[in-house]
């Protein structure tokens, strides 16, 4: 799959979407937008009625109770709240409760907000990741862990699906196999490389055959499957250890084609030990050049195969001035694996009315065809070669003259088919939607 640097473009573009108790970003550098506690007056107002009443009933004892979905209102921006359709399904395993408490959905893609909660151990915390996790419908998943709670023992997660047809009205099925806990996160850590001092001579190479590779990322890999073969560096070249990185040291590091690799070698031991490269300006700001990567083997003559510890970063870093660029590196040790058998099925109503429009709109490297936009955000539909390092800048306009930011943009491509989810910094209704602009384009939708 080629997600290997979705970390990074989480870190890049997932920074505005807003969870009030918990901030997302705090992983990776940036604040999320404050939020309007007014808005939340009637909540308030209803669990002092709900208090009220239990203390008519109980004769010395406050037993208040409060369902899963309330307590999600209160983990998300205000102007969810009124998209949140209550599942609270849940299933139990391993000492562990996994419980859908609330989702919400348009035609193309699903919100769905769980809980984990641990009812015999202390195995859970802020850092707990999910990690082989599925949903019936849809593909391009991503997960956020948005609040735990230490006295209740409870993690609250945030899962997005993308690309699925039709997912209105449809029974999903959502499973859990495992989860990650007791992760460590390594930001910023000093390679202690000077890309200046790194020689634009060809070093050695070895041929990799792409119909045998493991994986890989990016814009690149894209290129490189059509091209079917190509030259990455040799091995054990170098062992440059990182501070604090056991799992993985760098082996090889070069120009080929012009293009900067960064080959590095993977102990193994770890169950999904991951992380990538990136530069800073002398500022300490991230030039947000984002890599592509290939995975693959070598064996014990030297030779290329496809599975294997190894993963080359490429990065085009073009007219860039190297004088006072820093290369630092963002890894995660991916810590104890929780195995179970967590599976609970609901069904969702899509959100509103959603309006859509044919197009034809070039953008480079892809054409934009089709574009839909519910209250939820905007589904764009197009082909080509998408571009992960040029995200559309994308607004819609209202028709009383107020304009909604799309503040996070996800993508899914097969087979020069492109998908697109921009999510709107709030809800729009979409009878006041009168057009929709994309890198200053403006399209009306029907």
């Amino acid at each position: 799959m080629k997600n290997d640097y979705e970390e990074y473009i989480i870190k890049s573009k997932l920074c505005t979407i807003q969870t009030p108790e918990y901030d997302i970003y705090g992983e990776v550098h940036r604040h999320l937008k404050g939020k309007n506690a007014t808005r939340n007056s009637k909540k308030s107002l209803k669990m002092a009625v709900a208090i009220g009443i239990s203390l008519l009933l109980s004769t010395g004892v406050l037993a208040v109770t409060i369902s899963s979905f309330n307590k999600i209102e209160s983990k998300v921006s205000p102007e969810i709240v009124p998209m949140l359709q209550p599942i609270e399904s849940a299933s139990e395993d391993n000492g562990i409760k996994m419980e859908v408490a609330a989702a919400y959905n348009d035609d193309e893609m699903v919100v769905v907000y769980l809980t984990l909660q641990d009812l015999t151990q202390d195995r859970l915390s802020h850092d707990t990741n999910l990690y082989d996790y599925s949903l019936s419908e849809g593909a391009l998943f991503n997960s956020q862990i948005i609040d735990y709670d230490d006295e209740t023992k409870t993690a609250t997660f945030r899962i997005q699906a993308n690309g699925g047809e039709n997912i209105d009205g449809k029974e999903l099925v959502f499973s859990l196999k495992s989860l990650l806990a007791n992760s460590i996160v390594f930001d910023g850590v000093e390679t202690g490389i000077e890309l200046k001092d790194i020689p634009r001579e060809s070093p050695e190479t070895i041929a990799l055959d792409m119909e045998h590779v493991q994986g890989g990322s990016g814009r690149m890999f894209d290129l490189w499957e059509e091209k079917g073969n190509i030259q990455v560096l040799k091995d054990i070249q170098r062992n440059i250890k990182l501070p604090d990185i056991e799992f993985m040291h760098i082996s090889n590091i070069g120009y080929i084609d012009d293009k900067f690799h960064i080959q590095t070698k993977w102990t193994g031991e770890g169950i999904d030990d991951h992380g990538y490269f990136y530069f800073t300006d002398s500022n300490g700001t991230d030039l947000q050049v984002l890599p592509s990567t290939v995975h693959f083997g070598i064996d014990e003559s030297g030779n290329t195969m496809g599975r294997g510890d190894y993963i080359e970063y490429v990065f085009d870093l073009g007219e860039t001035n190297l004088e006072d660029i820093d290369m630092k590196g963002y890894f995660v040790s991916s810590g104890k694996q929780i195995k179970g058998d967590w599976k609970v099925e609901f069904r969702l109503k899509s959100v509103g009315q959603e309006k859509k429009t044919s197009c034809d709109l070039d953008f480079g490297t892809w054409r934009l065809n089709h574009l839909y936009v519910s209250e939820i955000g905007v589904t764009l539909l197009g082909t080509g070669k998408y571009d992960e390092s040029q995200v559309p800048e994308i607004f819609i306009n209202m028709s009383d003259g107020t304009v909604h930011e799309m503040t996070f943009v996800s993508s899914f491509t097969n087979n020069e088919k492109i998908f697109l989810k921009a999510l709107a910094d709030q809800p729009a209704d979409t009878t006041m939607i009168e057009s929709i602009s994309i890198n200053g384009d403006i399209v009306k939708p029907e």
